[in-house]
């Protein structure tokens, strides 16, 4: 008996390799299908029956989900809709699109929106999924990481605008965010930088006078003056 490949295994070795290609140029596993002229069915058996693919498919979903996270935003700025659309069901695809949106600082509606849901349905998932809860609320932290460092690289670093002179750029000028800034030295340093707010309206039927002193933080008061007891 020959031990030669036979037809059959080889027009299924080559749809799968064109059904990987597809995946990595695409991300979408109905893309893959269709490369290949199979249905998802097939897919799924080719998945399940062949750990070498699988394991491929794994990795290829994998670098999608990197340039996703590398890359979040388009050329106008605003925040990619994922490739990786399997619908609303909460599978390990659309669970770790939802969780590389958030790392990326999208809002709970992007990030929804990234797979075709709403931002209740996310939520929920979250909610009946104690391990899936973990990592989300790491990919929250991880996105608050994300925009406060974009944060400080505006308000500290600046961002070069271009210079337009009859229509062309002939230079660059550092802006800077006076305003991003503030609000950081507020969050690092609350108890010197964050305003107060101080009701100053007297209780009914007072007659009480209400004085306001301000007090210099410990570290930056005066030494008493020489000779004061």
């Amino acid at each position: 008996m020959s031990n030669k490949p036979q037809f059959g295994d080889r027009k299924t070795a080559e749809n799968k390799r064109k059904a990987l290609e597809a995946l990595k140029s695409h991300g979408d596993r109905r893309e893959a299908a269709a490369a290949t002229g199979v249905h998802l069915k097939t897919l799924r058996g080719w998945r399940q029956r062949d750990a070498q693919f699988a394991a491929d498919w794994d990795a290829t979903i994998d670098r999608v989900m990197k340039r996703l996270r590398e890359e979040p935003q388009d050329d106008e700025g605003k925040l990619k809709r994922s490739p990786l659309q399997y619908g609303l069901k909460a599978t390990p695809e659309n669970k770790q699109i939802v969780l590389a949106m958030l790392a990326s600082g999208a809002t709970y509606a992007a990030a929804a929106a990234a797979i075709g849901a709403h931002r209740r349905t996310i939520i929920k998932w979250s909610d009946r999924d104690e391990e899936f809860k973990q990592r989300w609320n790491d990919a929250i932290e991880e996105g608050a990481d994300t925009l406060e460092q974009e944060a400080m690289r505006r308000g500290r670093d600046g961002v070069d605008r271009p210079v337009f002179y009859q229509g062309r750029i002939v230079g660059y000028t550092k802006e800077y965010s006076d305003y991003l800034l503030i609000r950081l030295l507020e969050a690092k340093r609350p108890a010197i930088y964050r305003a107060r707010e101080i009701n100053v309206t007297p209780q009914e039927g007072s007659d009480s006078v209400l004085e306001i002193r301000w007090r210099e933080p410990e570290s930056q008061q005066p030494p008493p003056c020489a000779g004061m007891n």
